[in-house]
Formats: C-alpha cells, sequence, structure tokens
C-alpha cells in the first residue's frame, strides 16, 4: 500500500495545473492601430432631456451641432438614450421602446441642421443610475 501511494505522488508530482498561461504564455500586445483607437470614452456634447413635452430643446441643440461642425466638418454623432440596467426588464422595456422614438427624433432634427445621414448612429446606452427621459448626443 505504502509503493502504490509512492507512485501515485511521484505520478502527480509530474502535474501543473492548467491554465491560461498553458496555453497563452505572453498576451498579445495591441498594435499601434488599435493603440490609436483606445481611450477613454468621450462625454456627451449634448444632453437633450424629454421629461417635459413643452422643453425647447431645439435651439440649443441647433447651436451645439453648428459649433461642433464648425470645428469638424466631417464628425460623426451618436445618438444615445439611456436604459437603466438595474432596473426590472419591463421597465427597460418602456426605455427602450420611448428610447428608440426619441433618438428618431433628435437624429431627424440633426438632418434638418444638414448632418448627413450617414454619419448619425442611433443606439441606446445603460446607465446603472436611475436616468431620467433624455438622449445623448456623442461627437467623434
Amino acid at each position: 500500500m505504502i509503493v502504490l501511494r509512492l507512485l501515485l505522488l511521484l505520478a502527480l508530482a509530474g502535474c501543473r495545473l492548467v491554465d491560461q498561461r498553458t496555453f497563452e504564455r505572453t498576451p498579445p500586445t495591441p498594435d499601434a492601430a488599435t493603440m490609436a483607437r483606445a481611450g477613454v470614452p468621450s462625454l456627451p456634447v449634448a444632453t437633450i432631456r424629454l421629461a417635459d413635452p413643452n422643453a425647447e430643446w431645439r435651439s440649443g441643440l441647433d447651436a451645439v451641432v453648428h459649433a461642433v461642425l464648425a470645428r469638424k466638418p466631417d464628425v460623426r454623432f451618436q445618438v444615445m438614450a439611456p436604459i437603466p440596467t438595474s432596473a426590472s426588464w419591463a421597465i427597460q422595456q418602456g426605455f427602450l421602446s420611448v428610447g428608440q422614438s426619441d433618438t428618431q427624433m433628435v437624429a431627424r432634427a440633426l438632418v434638418a441642421d444638414g448632418v448627413p445621414p450617414e454619419r448619425i448612429t442611433l443606439g441606446v446606452v445603460g446607465d446603472p443610475g436611475r436616468p431620467t427621459r433624455e438622449v445623448r448626443l456623442y461627437a467623434r
């Protein structure tokens, strides 16, 4: 019995734990193009609060868009609606439905301001807090 345990101990002594280092000893380093794209996400250039249906948001948006276009004529806009990630599925679906129509409305306003439609991206962004009904405009 002692001989069997000794043989088992010797057999296991040559084994090692299989982990990430077994398959990929050194992680790949990013190339120059990847490093150029990396960065901290930008802050929105405008936040349009749509909770009040009587609020006048169009003139403020027009001013922001014209200022951004003056600095960078080939700018690409991302029109994003926040979705509360900590809320229930039903509440998230409600935010998604309202956010889709809100982002489309803001995108139409951007097109009216002279932004080509191919430079506008619509989407949603997760928000861990309790966002209000708003649209965030990012410029890249």
